[in-house]
C-alpha cells in the first residue's frame, strides 16, 4: 500500500458544503489515470474503469465513500487553498507489534485538528481500488455528515449497470454494517456469499450503525450493498487518527471481496422495501455494536463509538424530519451545525 498516496489524500481539508479540494483531487487522479469521471449537479463525483471490458450480462463493482467532513475550522485552509500536515508516529503495541498512526496539524502549528479520515480513509481505498481492477465503478458522495443529502440525489443512469455496492466508511478495521438506520443493506443470501471472504480478512463484527451513503442507496436500488470499516478512530474529533495498517487490511479486504464477487449483478432476493426488513429480523439485538470488543491496552486506539452511535442517530432524526417539514437545505445544515455546537462537536 502507497502510504504517501494515504498522505496526501488526508492531506485535503473538506466540509460539508465545500468538498471542493477533494472533488478536484479525485477528477485530477481519474484524469491521469484515464478513468472516466463526471460530477452531478449536487457535486457527487462518479468514476467508471473498464467500459471496453463489460460485456452483456456482465454488471460493475461500485466503491463508495464521502468527500465531506464535520471539521469547519478547515474552512480557511479550502479557501486558501491550504492542506494539513499529516504527521506519523509509531506505537508499540506488543513486544512484536507496532503500530503507524497518523494525526493531523494545522499547517505550520502544533495544534492538532481532526485529521478527517472518516471519510478520507474510504476515498483513498476507493482511489486505490481503481488502481488494482480492471473493471469498477466509484460513487464520491457530498454532505453525508449533514444526513446523506448527497446520495439522497445519487444519480440513477449511474447505477442502472452496478451488481453490488461496498462502502469504505466505519472506524476499525473489523467492522461490517449490517444494519444502516434501520435498514438491512443486504440479503442472507449474499452474506452467505461473503462472510467466509470478511472472517479470513479478519472482519467479525456484524453491527447495527447510524446513517451512511448505502443506507439510501439501498432504498433506491435493488442491488446488495456493505460498508466496511477502513481504519480511523475518534471522528469527529481534533483528536482524530488513522491506523496505516488498518487501512491496508481494509483495501485488502476490498481487492478480496471484488475478486470473489466479480462482475456478477447481485440482486436483492428479498423482494421487499428494506425499511421493513428489520422489524423480521428474529434477533434485531443481535447487529448491535459492542465498543468494548475493541479494547487495547498499549495506547488508546478507539473512542467512544457508543456516544456517537447515539449522536449520529439524532442527527439522522433530525434532517428526515426536516425534511419532511419542507426546510431548505441551507437551514438543515444550521439546524445540524448548531446541535454539533450544543454537543461539543463541532470543530
Amino acid at each position: 500500500m502507497d502510504v504517501d498516496f494515504l498522505k496526501e489524500v488526508l492531506s485535503l481539508p473538506s466540509i460539508s458544503g465545500n468538498e471542493s479540494m477533494v472533488r478536484d483531487y479525485i477528477l485530477e487522479f481519474a484524469k491521469d489515470n484515464e478513468i472516466e469521471s463526471y460530477v452531478d449537479k449536487k457535486g457527487n463525483v462518479y468514476l467508471t474503469k473498464g467500459r471496453d471490458r463489460v460485456t452483456l450480462g456482465e454488471y460493475y463493482p461500485c466503491v463508495v465513500s464521502h468527500i465531506d467532513t464535520v471539521h469547519r475550522s478547515h474552512i480557511d485552509l479550502i479557501e486558501n487553498k491550504k492542506r494539513l500536515d499529516i504527521i506519523e508516529s509509531v506505537y508499540e503495541v506488543d513486544d512484536e507489534t507496532n503500530q503507524s498512526i497518523l494525526t493531523a496539524k494545522l499547517p505550520g502549528t502544533s495544534t492538532q485538528t481532526g485529521i478527517g479520515g472518516d471519510d478520507k480513509c474510504g476515498v483513498f481505498v476507493c482511489l486505490s481500488l481503481f488502481l488494482e481492477m480492471d473493471v469498477l465503478k466509484g460513487a464520491f458522495f457530498v454532505e453525508e455528515e449533514i444526513g446523506m443529502l448527497g446520495s439522497k440525489e445519487a444519480d440513477p443512469e449511474f447505477f442502472k449497470n452496478v451488481g453490488y455496492a461496498i462502502q469504505f466508511d466505519a472506524p476499525s478495521a473489523n467492522w461490517v454494517t449490517e444494519v444502516c438506520s434501520g435498514v438491512i443493506i443486504f440479503d442472507s443470501e449474499f452474506k452467505d456469499k461473503i462472510k467466509t471472504v470478511l472472517s479470513e480478512g479478519g472482519y467479525t463484527n456484524f453491527s447495527n450503525d447510524p446513517f451512511t451513503d448505502v443506507n439510501q442507496l439501498s432504498q433506491k436500488f435493488d442491488f446488495n450493498c456493505l460498508n466496511l470499516g477502513c481504519g480511523y478512530y475518534q471522528q469527529h474529533r481534533d483528536s482524530e487518527y488513522v491506523v496505516v495498517e488498518e487501512v491496508k487490511k481494509s483495501l485488502h479486504m476490498g481487492i478480496k471481496l471484488i475478486r470473489h464477487l466479480g462482475v456478477a449483478d447481485y440482486l436483492r432476493k428479498d423482494k421487499k422495501d428494506p425499511k421493513q426488513m428489520i422489524s423480521e429480523c428474529s434477533d434485531p439485538m443481535s447487529y448491535k455494536y459492542d465498543p468494548m470488543s475493541y479494547k487495547s491496552d498499549s495506547y488508546d486506539l478507539y473512542g467512544d463509538e457508543e456516544f456517537y452511535g447515539e449522536i449520529s442517530e439524532s442527527i439522522t432524526e433530525l434532517v428526515l424530519s426536516m425534511n419532511k417539514q419542507g426546510y431548505e437545505t441551507e437551514e438543515i445544515k444550521d439546524e445540524v451545525t448548531n446541535y454539533l455546537i450544543d454537543n461539543d462537536l463541532y470543530v
